[in-house]
């Protein structure tokens, strides 16, 4: 896997000692003194990457339980070296670039300390992971694959279409190099590929189907993550593989929108349903769920200590157990140990920064007129609803499970402007997309 590296670019005299031009004639007296302020500038520059590296590897040692004003001026010194660097970046010349798992790029560079880890559930799949690295991939600060040591089978979204001629074969039986450096295999318990679906109509034979073994995934997964990645994000989120994920909205929403410090505060944010029985905890929908740095050392912890190995249903406990539903296991075992509630992330005028399903489908539920289904069950009153449901910096956006959706979504959001799949839109998901755009300036605010 890519490690983080910093480094700063400097420039280089390759003439005769540095004091001569190619053509022989000595350099000016103001060119000497330019390039001497451009080295002076870049080793300050050096020097703010350092402190501020510095500062981040005191806070994590920090004792992550405490809320004292000196771990707030931890993080508040962590911004002023990264903004002193980006001050002395824009007089030199040079650009500070931070390496990442998703080969470099440089995300997010307006909020350099709130780094987005994203976290994919995942059943081996290379069509689905390149399409996933092409497109919001590649705009994660880090992004790994947690996926279940079992290979095989071809996927076409949750369905097995086929077995390969070697049938299932547990990771290590490939070579190396087969899968890229940012898959992790998680040994599960329990596997993916041991369900059959109710015998068909016809021929009387069983389907094979997709086993939703999620909880058991999940609490691996960020134990996982917590061990061996905490240092590389301050904000985590899981994303499921079908939903397509903004992390420059999710920026902009933990920093500009709320101002929520990821070291000293719990966080646990998405979109929040409550449809589920009375007495039960609200949680956060699949889709995306997002938590601080703190919340997530804090939950490994219970998750490492929890009972394991239960074979009972659902039963309001925080503990490992076939057949359980990962969120609201999720916002149970959050509430019963860190007293941490679900939060919903709206706007203020309380519209949805992560959709449960396809944009063009959500602008069109109506409250008023379909009635208190289960989606509006504990919603506030005023909600968003039709096209004004949901916030024009989207963070999450669900059930595209075929990757020519995704390659589509790409290209209606960050793509040309008027491109063929921009064109394929229906007027009211097209008016939401050119909302979207000019939010995150993409388009200019004229722009038609």
């Amino acid at each position: 896997m890519v490690v983080f590296n910093n480094t700063v670019r400097r420039s280089t005299l390759n003439n005769n000692n540095g004091t001569t031009s190619s053509s022989g004639k000595p350099k000016s007296a103001a060119k000497l003194f330019f390039l001497t302020l451009v080295g002076v500038a870049a080793l300050l520059s050096g020097l703010a990457v350092h402190l501020s590296h510095q500062l981040i590897v005191q806070s994590r040692h920090d004792d992550s339980r405490r809320h004292n004003d000196g771990e707030r001026k931890v993080y508040r010194a962590m911004n002023e070296a990264v903004n002193l660097n980006n001050a002395l970046s824009a007089v030199s010349g040079f650009s500070h670039v931070q390496d990442g798992s998703n080969n470099g790029s440089n995300n997010g560079s307006n909020y350099p300390n709130d780094r987005v880890y994203c976290m994919i559930p995942f059943i081996w799949n290379e069509e689905m992971y390149h399409t996933i690295m092409s497109t919001w991939g590649k705009r994660c600060d880090s992004i790994y694959f947690l996926t279940d040591a079992v290979v095989g089978g071809k996927l076409k979204g949750d369905k097995i279409t086929d077995d390969p001629d070697g049938g299932y074969l547990h990771y290590t039986a490939f070579p190396p190099g087969t899968f890229p450096e940012n898959v992790v295999f998680i040994n599960m318990t329990r596997s993916w590929n041991d369900c059959y679906e109710t015998n068909k109509r016809r021929g009387g034979e069983k389907e094979k189907k997709v086993c939703r073994h999620i909880w058991e995934k999940m609490w691996r997964s960020w134990v996982y993550v917590d061990e061996h990645h905490s240092d590389r994000a301050e904000w985590f989120c899981k994303v499921d593989y079908d939903t397509f994920f903004f992390p420059d909205n999710l920026k902009y929403f933990v920093h500009d929108y709320k101002q929520w410090d990821p070291y000293n505060e719990h966080h646990y944010f998405g979109h929040v349903i409550q449809h589920r029985q009375s007495g039960r905890q609200p949680m956060v929908a699949g889709a995306t769920a997002c938590w601080s740095r703190k919340t997530l050392k804090e939950i490994a912890q219970v998750y490492r200590d929890m009972p394991k190995g239960s074979t009972s249903g659902e039963r309001g406990k925080c503990e490992d157990r076939a057949h359980a539903t990962e969120e609201v296991t999720t916002s149970l075992c959050l509430k019963e140990h860190l007293d941490v509630d679900a939060f919903p992330a709206r706007d203020d005028q309380l519209r949805e920064f992560v959709t449960i399903a396809k944009i063009k489908e959500v602008l069109t539920w109506n409250r008023t007129e379909q009635g208190e289904w289960w989606f509006w069950k504990g919603k506030p009153e005023g909600a968003g609803e039709m096209e004004e449901c949901c916030a024009v910096r989207p963070i999450g956006l669900h059930k595209y499970k075929m990757t020519d959706e995704i390659l589509e979504m790409e290209n209606q959001f960050f793509g040309e402007r008027d491109n063929l799949d921009y064109k394929k839109l229906n007027a009211r998901t097209k008016r939401y997309v050119d909302k979207v755009r000019r939010a995150m300036g993409i388009d200019r605010q004229g722009d038609k």
